[in-house]
């Protein structure tokens, strides 16, 4: 039962996952971004933890997967439902609404998710996870998927706090390549560029976009 659980709690995050990359892949190639930018999404977002077994662990009883009584099937709406309930009477638990935006972020529903991460702000206003979390969920609700606004402000203060936030640091060079501050976004993932393997796809995909911001900034 144990290793059934954890087959389908990993199938449902993979299809999740895909459900929320495949239309940004799809709008980015239509905008000409290129490969290489949704190779580092993927990677990056792929370190999302396992929100259905993370909410299951939670809010279900964990000793069910040992097999000391018998396990009590929950489905992932049932999991939030229940989630939900549990934040109704603790809204102060911030890692709780981290798991929730979480949730709904594989589940592609980003306005949910922008809710949870604000449930999480409330809770933990110096909260880092949830500032990139907020931020994310609102340029995905956007139907231009711009990065402005509080999400900019929330991305500038999720780096202030944290220079090593590589997420924050990734989303801050995208928003300011849309507003058209290619040597601003240059600096910025030239900041990202040592914490990553230079070996890696990653890198090289950052290293694409900062050549991309250079060329663009010589040419205004």
């Amino acid at each position: 039962m144990t290793y059934a659980f954890y087959l389908t709690a990993g199938a449902m995050l993979v299809l999740a996952l895909a459900l929320l990359l495949v239309p940004i892949v799809r709008h980015g190639r239509r905008h000409g971004r290129s490969r290489g930018v949704f190779a580092l999404l993927v990677a990056i977002t792929v370190v999302v933890p396992l929100a259905s077994v993370g909410i299951y662990v939670l809010v279900g009883t964990p000793s069910t997967l040992a097999g000391v009584e018998p396990a009590k099937e929950m489905d992932v709406n049932e999991a939030i439902t229940a989630l939900r309930a549990r934040l109704k009477d603790h809204p102060e638990d911030a890692q709780g609404w981290l798991l929730l935006g979480q949730t709904f972020t594989m589940l592609k529903q980003p306005a949910e998710a922008r809710d949870a991460y604000d449930g999480a702000l409330k809770a933990d206003p110096a909260n880092g996870a949830a500032m990139v979390g907020w931020a994310e969920a609102d340029s995905l609700v956007r139907e231009d998927h711009r990065i402005e606004g509080r999400a900019l402000d929330l991305l500038k203060a999720a780096v202030a706090a944290n220079p090593q936030n590589q997420r924050a640091l990734w989303l801050l060079g995208i928003s300011q390549f849309q507003h058209e501050q290619y040597t601003e976004a240059s600096a910025t993932w030239k900041t990202l560029q040592p914490m990553l393997d230079p070996d890696s796809n990653v890198a090289h995909a950052v290293a694409e976009q900062i050549a991309q911001a250079d060329k663009r900034a010589q040419q205004k």
